[in-house]
């Protein structure tokens, strides 16, 4: 199970080109290594960006990375380009050594998720929950990419863990822990900070439990929140922490209010790129993208989008097995205990809420991962001993087995993976795009399918950062009516999707619908369910 989905990850990490976060994550990683400052790209915390660049320091990529910081605006888009100029002849291969980290995290997940089903619901369980995870596809699609999603689930995941046995058995040990797993999560993304309000809610489950010490959970989770203020800002160095919040030029309008109130005058113990990141981050989630389901565009999104996107890109036998894991619990056919049923619900019941409340960017069901190990537990609860017949246990696991054949049935293109009540996988574009389908990762199989075919110049319209030249293929930008030759359409565009195209060294941006013709006529080929070519030369 771990060495199929490391065999999985390291295919995928090699065989995809650079996504376009990607573009950026990794080389902000080696500036903040290089400066240890983190004033570029704070959009997120730095500690996964800096894990994923540890592997470059040995390699000595070129380039000043320091000249890029200390700007209002982080240039890190700037950065991503300077760093793909100075460095295009091994570009790929710097990138594939900044997955390997990434990858690994992704299977220490798999691990955390087979020991605390085991824990939690039995071995049985343990091994089911661990096979659900391995093979989801959301899983793979981003555990091999340099990012933040992957990341963030397994911290999210050991912190609520590590807030179970604190709660159960109160220590100041137990408490350190949880402190260090609770402060290292929200280094990883901004919204780990849902465990805050989800450890108040377990705190209070815990408490009615035990009514001659109802103070030792609060106490637990008091001690966690002041150690993971710690974790944070050594995070950061320390940097600017201290500073109210009167001392910053804040965009966010509610922390506007707050820093012109009485509040905005007491010092704040948290890093200064902390909270200009945070700030950054959440006006860029108020209604600025575009965001697509089905069809339809919006600048702000649809409160259903991430149960939706979720429904349609992970496979239909973990759905199913999850679903019947909780009417087992809400039918109390299987009993455990309040505080491990707690840990089932409430940590990605928070996220996911906290998410659909908070933010605007309907981008892609990657911003969900963190709620993918619970999934699974929960989709293991039918292993638990007593849960089913013999008869109905068969039936589990043969759904155990089938979601793993889907998912293998995927590779190498679980980026693009959708289930069933899409469609043909080629038709996904018609529901979901951007992170779900199409974010720039097929470019070295286009490289692949034009040389196969021994096929000249193309007119490339693809959805990514990257300067296609960058992995040896030829091409000239689709501009203007259409005319006799090779086309190749990424699935973003050809939704409608606006966003930038990279034109032998300039940036053009295309406006919304720009690629539309290309919906009536028929491709004659995919390459990863994303990429679309058009032999117009007849």
């Amino acid at each position: 199970m771990v060495l199929g989905a490391a065999a999985l990850l390291g295919l995928e990490a090699v065989g995809d080109s650079v996504t376009i976060d990607e573009f950026a994550h990794l080389p902000a990683g080696l500036y903040y290594l290089r400066t240890g400052r983190f004033d570029v790209y704070n959009l997120s915390p730095p500690l996964l960006r800096e894990i994923a660049a540890l592997p470059l320091l040995a390699a000595h990529p070129e380039g000043d990375v320091a000249a890029f910081g200390g700007t209002a605006v982080s240039p890190h888009w700037a950065l991503g380009y300077a760093f793909m100029e100075r460095n295009a002849a091994r570009y790929h291969r710097l990138f594939v050594l900044g997955r390997l980290p990434m990858a690994a995290l992704s299977l220490v997940l798999v691990l955390a998720v087979a020991r605390c089903g085991t824990q939690l619901l039995g071995p049985t369980a343990g091994l089911a929950a661990a096979t659900l995870a391995a093979f989801s596809p959301t899983v793979l699609a981003h555990g091999h990419l340099v990012g933040t999603d992957v990341g963030c689930a397994l911290a999210m995941l050991l912190a609520s863990w590590a807030a179970l046995l604190a709660l159960r058995a109160p220590s100041i040990r137990r408490t350190a822990v949880l402190g260090l797993a609770l402060g290292a999560a929200v280094l990883t993304k901004f919204s780990a900070l849902a465990l805050y309000p989800a450890l108040a809610i377990l705190a209070l489950a815990a408490s009615l439990g035990k009514p001659a010490a109802r103070w030792r959970p609060w106490a637990v989770v008091a001690g966690a929140a002041v150690a993971s203020l710690l974790v944070i800002n050594a995070g950061y160095l320390g940097e600017g922490s201290g500073q109210p919040l009167a001392a910053y030029a804040l965009r966010d309008p509610t922390l506007a209010r707050l820093a012109a109130g009485p509040l905005g005058r007491l010092p704040l113990p948290l890093p200064a790129d902390f909270v200009r990141g945070y700030d950054t981050q959440h006006v860029e989630a108020s209604g600025l993208y575009p965001v697509y389901f089905h069809g339809t565009w919006s600048t702000h999104g649809w409160w259903w989008y991430f149960p939706a996107a979720l429904g349609l890109k992970e496979t239909l036998p973990l759905l199913g097995l999850a679903a019947a894991g909780l009417l087992l619990l809400v039918t109390r056919r299987v009993r455990l205990e309040p505080l491990v049923a707690a840990l089932l619900v409430i940590p990605p019941l928070v996220f996911a809420s906290l998410l659909i409340l908070l933010t605007d960017i309907d981008l892609g069901v990657r911003y969900l991962l963190p709620v993918i190990p619970f999934l699974c537990l929960m989709a293991a609860v039918p292993f638990a001993r007593g849960a089913l017949s013999p008869r109905g246990r068969r039936i589990a696991g043969a759904l155990v087995a089938l979601h793993a054949a889907v998912s293998l049935a995927a590779t190498p293109a679980h980026l693009a993976y959708t289930n069933g009540l899409v469609g043909p996988p080629d038709d996904a574009w018609r529901w979901l795009v951007d992170s779900n389908l199409d974010w720039g990762q097929e470019l070295r199989r286009l490289h692949a399918y034009l040389a196969a075919r021994g096929l000249p110049t193309i007119r490339l319209a693809y959805f990514g950062r990257v300067a296609p030249e960058v992995y040896g293929i030829p091409y000239e930008l689709p501009r203007g009516p259409l005319a006799p030759g090779l086309y190749v359409v990424s699935a973003s565009f050809l939704a409608g999707r606006p966003y930038f195209l990279y034109d032998h060294g300039q940036v053009y941006e295309a406006p919304p619908d720009a690629f539309a013709a290309f919906r009536r006529l028929t491709p004659t080929a995919v390459i990863g369910h994303s990429l679309f070519v058009y032999d117009l030369r007849r």
